[in-house]
């Protein structure tokens, strides 16, 4: 009996992996855009809606990229799942709490982060992930740029000609530590122009695999960390190029990680131990103003109190009544359980969680992956330095985007891992020559 043996050629990974094409690049531009137009200068009202141009590019996008995800090729993951259930307690909680007052407050915050998140989860998936960096990067030279020239001439060139221009008063006036500007550049505040640069330096530090370029890159952004002088976006600078340090050493050893984050939760279970009040420690001594440590201590306490007393759906966007949380709160976490509750807290950490999770096999290579790992260390800088940032417009944006294309990087692995699954064993010579002897 004559027996015919067939198998599918082995599947090639690398056709998974995203390339440097310039596919989406149009939806790149569109969706970066808001870098160079700070939202507390430029927007249009609609109907009572304030829309930024971080909002209105959110919305060009959001029905290409949902029509994009829902196509067949394409799987929801758990993070999609409970990105959605973010946006929904986010607008019932302001509802049910603030009313219609709230509601388009939430509406618009849920629109930049979660609506970003789909954007992401839509458009940049594949190759145009790749081109989405590519992108990112001719955005941040004109920044820093602009940043220096604010430097250069002692005042906020971006703020006070775009001011002139749409004959506002001015949104920040210049502030100087060590008799240097904090520079702003077209960013609404200088620590958020800070952290924008820490964030895409650890894309690119993993993304750029020419040492020569990535040193290049790396020091762009920290130039421009450095010229905003602000302590979170350094110090979470210094973390993203240890980490990056460890993992070039310690790749070949599957373990690394767990070590790492081992030691991480070490530390910070021992700062909690001895410090009277771990957190007041760790903004009083990581700061590079003791003031401003000192004020964020403060600003602590009083949340914590006021979170205490509505902590299921907090006080969505009405006035605390205190003169320091109604002006400012320099801590996303805080800010988010001030105006949606605690379980906002929670959907958000989990959110990220699912979307940095490994596939659940070959998870030391996808550790290993630059771009898994670029998107990765960026989101944990970003909630790192949320401890003492709160973040709106274009960076509240930005993160729901690096969410939604870590995202997506998991949902290729997952369809890799899923074909590699699928794929017939080979057969060995000597299990060919028994199938063919067989009557």
């Amino acid at each position: 009996m004559k027996s015919t043996l067939s198998y599918s050629a082995p599947v090639n990974r690398e056709q998974l992996r995203p390339k440097p094409r310039n596919k989406g690049a149009i939806a790149c531009y569109i969706a970066l855009l808001a870098i160079l137009l700070p939202g507390g200068l430029v927007a249009v009202d609609a109907a009572g809606a304030k829309l930024t141009v971080g909002r209105i590019a959110v919305l060009i996008l959001l029905i290409p990229a949902l029509f994009k995800l829902t196509k067949a090729d394409r799987h929801f993951i758990a993070s999609d799942y409970l990105a959605a259930l973010t946006g929904i307690w986010m607008v019932g909680a302001a509802a049910h709490v603030g009313g219609d007052g709230s509601v388009s407050s939430a509406v618009a915050v849920c629109l930049e982060y979660v609506g970003g998140y789909f954007v992401a989860r839509g458009l940049f998936f594949g190759p145009a992930v790749s081109t989405f960096i590519q992108v990112l990067k001719k955005f941040l030279i004109v920044v820093v740029l602009l940043a220096l020239a604010d430097s250069i001439t002692g005042r906020l060139m971006v703020h006070t000609t775009l001011a002139g221009i749409f004959h506002s008063a001015p949104l920040l006036q210049p502030d100087f530590r060590a008799d240097l500007l904090r520079t702003a550049s077209t960013f609404d505040h200088p620590i958020l122009f800070g952290t924008f640069c820490t964030l895409t330096g650890a894309l690119l530090m993993s993304y750029e695999q020419n040492r020569a370029k990535r040193t290049l890159w790396v020091g762009v952004c920290l130039l421009g960390c450095i010229l905003s002088m602000s302590s979170a976006p350094l110090l979470s600078f210094i973390v993203g190029i240890v980490a990056f340090t460890y993992e070039c050493f310690m790749r070949n050893y599957s373990w690394r990680w767990s070590v790492f984050w081992f030691a991480v939760g070490v530390g910070i279970l021992a700062i909690f131990f001895v410090a009277n009040h771990p957190i007041g420690w760790i903004i009083s001594h990581l700061t590079l103003d003791p003031v401003s440590g000192y004020f964020r201590l403060m600003i602590w306490d009083l949340a914590l109190m006021k979170i205490d007393q509505e902590p299921w759906t907090g006080f969505a966007f009405n006035p605390l009544h205190n003169e320091i949380l109604d002006y400012t709160v320099d801590c996303v976490w805080l800010q988010l359980a001030l105006r949606f509750g605690i379980p906002m807290i929670v959907l958000v950490v989990l959110t990220n969680i699912a979307a940095i999770l490994p596939a659940r096999r070959n998870a030391s290579k996808v550790a290993s992956d630059p771009l898994h790992w670029g998107f990765t260390t960026a989101l944990v800088l970003t909630m790192l330095t949320g401890l003492t940032v709160h973040y709106w417009h274009f960076l509240w944006i930005f993160w729901g985007l690096c969410l939604g294309i870590r995202a997506s990087l998991r949902e290729a692995s997952m369809t890799e891992y899923r074909m590699l699954a699928d794929e017939p064993m080979p057969l060995m010579t000597s299990d060919i020559s028994l199938l063919h002897a067989r009557p």
